[in-house]
């Protein structure tokens, strides 16, 4: 395949809108390409024009299941410098949503797989390609495809999220939690003949964080770090010199083996039955995202290979002593290493699909995530270094080819 079409594929799926939706429109790119290959290839619906696509390459064991997600977060078009759902090339650059998080990483792979099935490349074993919808909110096109058995027989699981050139073997777990206080109306100037939501969510909201800070206080894991907490959102009444009625918080948290999902939600669930007890409010709470922590081997087959293919374009970038500079700087931000002439394994606080597929293998699996990209993704102007792009489809190609040799 050559240059252009590379680029007209990606740009291809740029254009198609799938923000938390529409995916099925980006499996039938994936479908048409696959199809006048001869690979062979299913769509599953799932849901209003959502679906997963599974494709597999070869046969026989070991088999390697390679994985990307087909949605976008949304975007905020006036802050962008360019159309975000139109692929614009400045310089060495890409720009566009879901460039980087993770339509770059998902269509490599999948020309990758037609190349060497071009090339007639004689694989030992079977590649799966797992196209998911849904991972944005809750991984529920990842979940479908493990409960319909599609990670049945596999032995290693690649996931080409952006990591760049660094090799990620284990990702913290995710609880997504919204709590919702109700109240009673009534005038400002007589606050007592109500009952304030807003003054409640926020106590309880205090009185959880304690806890939890509490309680996971000096508890790390040696890769993954502690436990983050974060209240992401808050909303809470109508209007000025009304008391309010209702008032709602939404929490995100990044958890890991030592203190698991359930353990908090239980800290959840206690906090908030005592506060309602002991006080005249009404704060209940619902598990929005659940998502477990998953930590590969640092040492397995799959890690190495990464680490000895890509070595040479790690070492061959061109980066300025500014991009350098800002390069560790975003890594520190984001609690990562950073090296220029070295492919480093670490864990990262960010999941990924991995979460569902190995649900009933969280430890110690032959797992990594590593796929193009930077630090852009969810930002506005999302962006991609182009040659890293291109690197990642010839790396693909040796990292499937070898594994399967």
């Amino acid at each position: 395949m050559d240059e252009k079409k590379k680029v007209d594929l990606l740009s291809e799926m740029i254009q198609t809108k799938s923000i938390n939706g529409n995916e099925k429109e980006v499996a039938k790119i994936l479908q048409r390409e696959l199809n006048e290959a001869g690979i062979s290839n299913e769509i599953l619906p799932f849901g209003d024009n959502r679906a997963n696509l599974v494709a597999t390459l070869g046969s026989g064991h070991p088999v390697l299941a390679v994985s990307g997600h087909m949605d976008v977060v949304d975007v905020d078009e006036e802050n962008w410098n360019t159309d975000p759902f139109e692929l614009v090339e400045k310089e060495d650059m890409f720009y566009g949503r879901g460039v980087t998080d993770m339509k770059a990483g998902l269509i490599a792979s999948v020309i990758a797989m037609i190349e060497l099935k071009e090339a007639e490349t004689s694989l030992k074993g079977t590649i799966k390609l797992l196209a998911s919808g849904g991972e944005e909110v809750g991984q529920l096109g990842a979940e479908k495809m493990a409960n319909q058995g599609y990670m049945k027989g596999v032995d290693a699981l690649l996931i080409a999220e952006p990591s760049g050139y660094r090799c990620v073997y284990a990702n913290k777990g995710e609880l997504n939690v919204m709590i919702n206080s109700k109240g009673k109306a009534a005038h400002s100037s007589m606050p007592k003949a109500g009952i304030n939501a807003v003054e409640h969510l926020l106590q309880v909201l205090n009185k959880i964080e304690n806890k939890i800070k509490e309680a996971t206080d000096g508890i790390e894991n040696e890769v993954l770090g502690d436990t983050v907490f974060n209240i992401d959102v808050i909303k809470g009444g109508n209007q000025i010199n009304a008391i309010p009625t209702s008032a709602q918080a939404q929490i995100n948290m990044r958890t890991i083996p030592e203190f698991p999902n359930d353990k908090l939600e239980e800290l959840f669930k206690k906090v908030i039955a005592e506060y309602n007890h002991q006080t005249d409010a009404q704060i209940d709470y619902s598990v929005t995202m659940n998502t477990i922590p998953i930590t590969g081997k640092k040492d397995s087959s799959l890690v190495k290979l990464i680490q000895k293919i890509g070595q040479p374009y790690i070492q061959n970038q061109k980066m300025s002593d500014d991009e350098i500079k800002a390069a560790k700087k975003s890594a520190e931000l984001m609690g990562m290493k950073f090296s220029t002439d070295e492919i480093l394994t670490m864990g990262m606080s960010a999941g990924t699909d991995g979460s569902k597929f190995l649900i009933d293998q969280p430890e110690g699996f032959d797992y990594a995530m590593f796929g193009p990209g930077n630090d852009t993704m969810h930002k506005d102007n999302e962006s991609l270094s182009k040659p890293m792009y291109f690197n990642f489809i010839e790396i693909f190609k040796q990292l499937f080819a070898e594994y399967l040799s």
